[in-house]
């Protein structure tokens, strides 16, 4: 190679990138960054919606586990009517239910006097309401006690629908007689401890969230005539 040749071949490895290399080079550099932006912009946002789920849903769990325990725990609490008669304190209908429970959401020590209650809102959507006063307060004697709900909590928001039933009988004179049951039990879309002198057997508990609706079963006590009995003969 002669002096001629090496001297421009050395200028032509001196020269680095032309003009149009270092655009083609930040075009491309342009083009994976805002691929990368574009992606971790559609994955962040994915990621907090499934949170958003993860969390809805586990809050769901939490509130239904704690409605079950509530309800479970409600308790054959005796009380009179405005004739001085011996009743159960619990009343139940369609949408909303009053009693008393051991298993309360904000009294470990003590039983909560509470009601359920589904309110509509503009949407047409419900809320599931839950309200309480604890007895460590409260001596609930009568059915015209005026009773101060001192605590309040939301439990399940917008649900299409919400459903109580409950199994029993409409008087504890129809369901017993010398020890003998008279008639199987019926579910009732309203129950009255204080008008039945009874407490309900069963209760279903049906929430309705879009098009999914879960049950919730529960147990109550199956011979509260029982409790109910010394009163009774005591006031005939």
């Amino acid at each position: 190679m002669n002096n001629t040749s090496y001297k421009n071949q050395r200028q032509k490895s001196n020269k680095g990138f032309t003009l149009i290399e270092l655009m083609i080079a930040i075009s491309i550099l342009s083009l994976l960054l805002f691929t990368g932006s574009y992606s971790y912009s559609l994955m962040s946002t994915r990621w907090n919606k499934e949170l958003g789920n993860f969390a809805q849903i586990a809050k769901q769990a939490k509130n239904q586990q704690l409605l079950q325990n509530l309800l479970t725990g409600i308790q054959t609490f005796i009380i009179t009517d405005k004739n001085q008669r011996p009743a159960f304190f619990f009343i139940g209908d369609k949408t909303s239910l009053l009693a008393v429970s051991r298993s309360g959401l904000y009294s470990d020590k003590y039983p909560e006097i509470f009601r359920l209650t589904a309110t509509e809102k503009e949407n047409g959507l419900f809320d599931l309401v839950y309200q309480s006063s604890s007895t460590e307060n409260v001596l609930l004697l009568a059915t015209e006690q005026e009773i101060n709900f001192t605590q309040q909590l939301t439990l399940f928001s917008n649900l299409t629908s919400v459903s109580f039933a409950y199994l029993g009988w409409s008087h504890f004179n129809e369901k017993t007689a010398n020890g003998e049951i008279i008639k199987p039990a019926s579910w009732f879309e309203r129950f009255s401890g204080i008008d039945n002198q009874l407490m309900p057997t069963k209760m279903l508990v049906t929430l309705t969230i879009d098009d999914s609706a879960f049950t919730l079963p529960v147990e109550l006590d199956k011979e509260s005539e029982l409790r109910l009995s010394p009163f009774v003969d005591d006031n005939q």
